[in-house]
């Protein structure tokens, strides 16, 4: 069984006051503090010594924990969570979508051409023009970027448009030419210039960042993250951005901490030089293995069991065959490494739960607490299947914000009836499977997540404003094997917390409209909104 690899913390045991009165060095008071912890739920007051928690509860019991000479914040009743834990993030690629042509606020396809055009004059000739995260569904008539429109725009540089969801692109033609794209390579539309799937390696590969633009991103990225309040993420990266996290935590500028998830390619590595599931330090440790099963539902090509509403004929499809998803998660766990598995569709998602089934067989993978990703369409019987075998649902509740409701992308994509059925965390919670949310950087912000699940539009979908919180701390510290060192606020923990704006618990209609005030991590506050004062 896998086994967190900080120090022995001894949790929930009385705090002596001459043990405090030694080491507290900051003092957080005067607040309303979730703890998410069940025996001491809502306190008034921390103290903190060297970047851990050394008291909580009201007031006057833990000011006595401040030594002389210690910090203090007066919380001015403000309300205070543990630090937000997001559990499916592409960070530093976050960071470098951010210095690239950002689409995502575009309001219709022309406004994103406008945009492509602008940037595409202020480049060389043949340098490539990098646009991100646009998403048709937001735009009138809602159809994707083609080859034609990039030439339009950039006729004289190799340009590449990459959709929010991570699983279609857009190149031109000197960019198909330059990647020697041809009518034989496979997930491509030639006419259209559409990439899917395998080919998004090939402008992906020949555009990658160097280390001293992925070292600016992840500072840019952590910057983002603590203005939202988030201190810890699971990320699914490259292996380099590795040596980018451990660069900056020698530096002492890895500002979150990090669980990693490595690409299923680097199974055998790890396998070889016996990295298995939480090695590494409290700032940056080794976490699963990620897998993709399928690909997305904006894509068209998560896999379904019926066809696309909006594209008959069409049920998307896997990307990886039952015997080689097999294969890979009984080495995996054998291994002691937890698997993280991309499933979108509920094709693809019965496919992950029957090779779990399979696996079981041969191998116990119990205590590993293997995962699915996205999880957008299970159904009950997969529910039970993953509440049986011990999966963690990690899904993402802002999906919901952006394209749930009456309007958005799953009503085209899946009509009505599956619409209101997916993303169905109430129903994950009925079926006791453990819930954890992350945002895949669509967009970063658990707030808006937590908005999006509390206020979702169907029955299925709507959790409390403490179970979403839960998922985004408590239970998503659980998913990385931290639950002992963080994701609640209480004696013996990490002090990573944030202070925000408004109570979430007051008004849950209104919590989108909560800013994060500051954000601390480890005893240190990194973040402050401008113009709050202590």
């Amino acid at each position: 069984m896998i086994r967190p690899t900080g120090p022995r913390l001894i949790i929930n045991h009385p705090v002596l006051p001459s043990m405090t009165e030694r080491c507290a060095d900051s003092l957080f008071y005067n607040g309303t503090i979730y703890t998410m912890d069940d025996k001491k739920k809502v306190v008034t007051a921390i103290a903190v010594c060297d970047g851990s928690i050394v008291a909580v509860g009201d007031d006057t019991e833990v000011r006595r924990s401040r030594s002389r000479g210690g910090e203090r914040f007066d919380l001015r009743g403000r309300t205070v969570l543990p630090g937000f834990i997001d559990c499916h993030t592409h960070f530093i690629q976050m960071g470098v979508d951010s210095m690239g042509v950002d689409l995502s606020h575009t309001r219709t396809l022309d406004d994103a051409l406008a945009l492509i055009k602008e940037a595409g004059s202020k480049y060389p000739e043949g340098e490539w023009v990098i646009a991100t995260n646009w998403k048709e569904s937001g735009w009138p008539g809602g159809r994707f970027i083609t080859k034609q429109d990039l030439d339009s725009c950039c006729p004289n540089n190799p340009t590449v448009a990459h959709r929010v969801c991570g699983h279609l692109s857009t190149v031109n033609s000197i960019a198909i030419e330059a990647l020697c794209i041809d009518s034989e390579t496979p997930d491509v539309d030639l006419a259209k210039g559409i990439l899917r799937e395998s080919a998004l390696q090939l402008p992906r590969k020949n555009t990658e960042p160097d280390d001293a633009k992925k070292s600016k991103a992840l500072m840019l990225a952590t910057r983002m993250a603590h203005g939202l309040g988030v201190t810890s993420i699971n990320d699914n990266g490259q292996s380099t951005d590795l040596k980018i996290y451990a660069a900056a935590e020698k530096r002492g500028r890895l500002g979150v901490r990090v669980w990693f998830n490595t690409p299923s390619c680097d199974l055998d590595s790890r396998i070889r030089l016996g990295i298995s599931t939480g090695f590494g330090s409290g700032r940056l440790k080794f976490g699963g293995l990620k897998i993709f099963c399928d690909g997305a539902l904006g894509a068209r090509t998560a896999a379904l069991s019926k066809e696309y509403a909006d594209d008959p004929g069409n049920k998307g499809g896997l990307v990886i065959d039952r015997p080689e998803l097999e294969r890979i998660v009984t080495r995996a766990n054998e291994a002691g490494i937890q698997v993280a598995i991309h499933a979108i569709g509920d094709a693809g998602i019965g496919e992950v739960i029957s090779a779990f089934s399979r696996t079981m067989r041969r191998t116990s993978f119990k205590g590993l607490r293997n995962r699915i990703e996205h999880l957008e369409l299970p159904s009950h019987s997969h529910l039970r299947e993953m509440r049986r075998m011990g999966l963690i649902a990690s899904m993402q509740p802002n999906f919901i914000g952006e394209w749930g409701g009456t309007d958005g992308m799953y009503l085209s994509r899946l009509g009505p009836t599956r619409t209101a059925t997916n993303n169905p965390f109430r129903d994950v919670l009925k079926a006791k499977v453990k819930l954890v949310f992350g945002s895949d950087c669509m967009p970063l912000s658990p707030i808006y997540g937590i908005h999006s699940a509390v206020n979702a539009p169907h029955a299925s979908q709507k959790i409390s404003v403490s179970g979403a919180i839960a998922a985004y701390t408590r239970d998503a510290a659980f998913a990385s094997f931290e639950e002992a060192s963080k994701g609640s606020l209480t004696e013996g923990k990490m002090a990573d917390l944030i202070v925000l704006s408004d109570d979430p618990f007051e008004n849950a209609e209104r919590i989108r409209s909560i800013r994060v005030l500051k954000t601390v991590v480890g005893g240190e506050a990194l973040y402050e909104r401008k113009g709050e004062k202590r």
